[in-house]
């Protein structure tokens, strides 16, 4: 594994050369660092926050969140991208992957197939919510429950359609529901489409779907899981309103496991260097299809960014949880129905 990373990491320095001293050609590349300090008041004696958050996870440390080289190779007909990561987010959301796995953000590969029609293969970002685990693209230090509980990532084969300046189409062909490797005796693709619609200046109205068996053979069983988002930005104002809805199969019955997210997000610019945002969500799981148990959980958010400088980004956000059950771990094997936090963190582009 030393031996692989070093490789890349000698690959990303030889092209940052090449492209310094000879501008024209196609490559580029950039890399983003969120470090931060997380603080539990459960006070988790492992030192491990809530099981359905994948970002920020590490209680009372400071630690590292994301840590991220890209590098990029576009032509008229060909592209491909390359990043490698480390930290929480690779830790917690890859844990179940192959080793040189968990390294991967992207690997992909696409060529031009129409004037306005690429097929690309490979790991890539995947096209459902409007939150990704780089935290300078998202209004909150903390993604969302929808978030964290749905594809960051997909790896397979993608077809982006782009009709016109306003309407972006795409299509997937998977290993499955945020998989790198497939999983033990699963044969099964999933698919997945999407329809990204801009009517006006600053509005985003988005669709997007996955439809798969997550079961190893021979067992079926269909899940189809559905997200919608809209966003409006104007003037210094901000507003996101999303939706899940997921439905799956079960086992000698035709009733359905459903699971279900909403999420609403308001953005204020207070001045140049300074922005708050609130959040209110509520996402519900209790048959445990996406969680590791059944739950339901209400949340709350305050968000305040500090911006010194256009490519670095310092924030607060306090969080809390609500569940009508005692979900919640707490010191001496006590359970409780909320969960309070306050986490922080610098992040800087390159």
């Amino acid at each position: 594994m030393k031996t692989i990373f070093m490789g890349l990491m000698g690959l990303f320095l030889s092209s940052l050369l090449l492209a310094q001293t000879t501008p024209s050609q196609p490559f580029s590349i950039e890399g983003y660092v969120e470090a931060y300090f997380a603080y539990d008041f459960n006070m988790p004696e492992h030192h491990e926050r809530p099981h359905f958050l994948y970002n920020f996870k590490r209680h009372n440390e400071f630690s590292l969140n994301l840590g991220l080289v890209k590098l990029q190779y576009q032509q008229e007909q060909v592209r491909a991208n390359l990043s490698v990561m480390t930290g929480n987010y690779a830790q917690y959301n890859l844990a179940d992957e192959p080793a040189w796995a968990q390294m991967v953000y992207e690997a992909s590969v696409g060529i031009r197939l129409l004037e306005n029609l690429w097929l690309d293969m490979g790991v890539m970002p995947s096209h459902i919510g409007f939150e990704s685990a780089i935290g300078m693209e998202c209004w909150h230090l903390g993604r969302s429950l929808m978030a964290e509980n749905s594809p960051y990532f997909l790896t397979g084969a993608r077809f982006t359609y782009s009709y016109n300046e306003n309407l972006d189409i795409i299509l997937w062909l998977t290993n499955g529901w945020q998989n790198v490797q497939r999983t033990k005796r699963n044969q099964s693709l999933g698919m997945g489409a999407g329809v990204n619609y801009r009517p006006i200046e600053g509005m985003v109205i988005n669709y997007a779907n996955y439809f798969g068996n997550e079961y190893p053979q021979t067992i079926r069983l269909n899940r189809f899981f559905n997200n919608f988002y809209w966003q409006y930005q104007w003037a210094t104002y901000g507003i996101t309103v999303g939706a899940d809805l997921g439905i799956e199969e079960r086992l000698f019955t035709r009733n359905l496991n459903k699971w279900y997210g909403t999420t609403i997000s308001l953005q204020k610019r207070l001045w140049e260097s300074f922005r708050v945002a609130l959040r209110g969500e509520y996402y519900s799981d209790q048959a445990a299809v996406i969680l590791e148990e059944g739950m339901r959980l209400s949340g709350v958010s305050l968000n305040v960014d500090f911006e010194p400088a256009k490519n670095a980004l310092l924030r607060i956000e306090g969080r809390r949880f609500l569940s009508p059950e005692p979900v919640f771990e707490r010191p001496a094997g006590l359970m409780s129905r909320g969960n309070s936090s306050i986490v922080t963190s610098l992040a800087i582009k390159f």
